[in-house]
């Protein structure tokens, strides 16, 4: 027996479906940015996308007042972790090396050809001045603040790198300070 869906539901879901595509025309290459980030693998970052629109338009509700992008970016950060979490129980996780290219950073992207050579010269200069000052922090302090700049909660940071509540505090703190002295330098 097919179960028969009222015309308020059928509504909700073509809404959604609508809701979702001018989501996915307007904002794909963020969210897939912030699913490359969250993943390991670029086929993880297009499963987890994949995912995290289907679970928008069959669960998104939107009398319940949650902004819609907000809700799939949560949406397809979990999922990429779930990924993650499958993928490391089931011993099939491999590591991204740290030699494959990602994105370009947000500084180089947003870098406006339209600038003038000395503007640019100088904006090249200052990314290179906190790519030093950066590497001179210890690994898993860059990672915390890296992640912390790119928007993430501390809970969040804890569940992408497994690390206690206090680990990403410590980080945090420590890299904070050594950039303060490196910049007093």
């Amino acid at each position: 027996m097919a179960s028969a869906t009222t015309p308020r539901a059928d509504a909700a879901q073509r809404n959604a479906e609508a809701l979702s595509e001018g989501l996915y025309n307007s904002h794909r290459s963020h969210l897939l940015a912030i699913a490359r980030r969250n993943s390991a693998t670029e086929e993880d970052a297009e499963e987890a996308l994949h995912d995290a629109f289907i679970l928008f338009i069959n669960h998104f509700d939107p009398a319940a007042g949650s902004p819609p992008l907000a809700w799939l970016t949560l949406t397809l950060k979990r999922r990429c972790w779930a990924i993650y979490k499958r993928q490391k129980l089931h011993g099939s996780y491999q590591p991204r090396r740290s030699d494959d290219a990602v994105a370009a950073s947000p500084l180089e992207a947003r870098a406006d050809p339209s600038r003038l050579p000395d503007e640019l010269a100088e904006i090249s200069e200052s990314i290179e001045e906190v790519r030093k000052q950066l590497s001179q922090l210890k690994p898993q302090e860059r990672t915390a603040l890296g992640l912390l700049a790119l928007g993430y909660t501390y809970r969040e940071i804890c569940d992408i790198t497994g690390w206690t509540y206090t680990k990403v505090n410590r980080c945090l703190s420590e890299g904070r300070a050594r950039l303060r002295e490196l910049v007093e330098i």
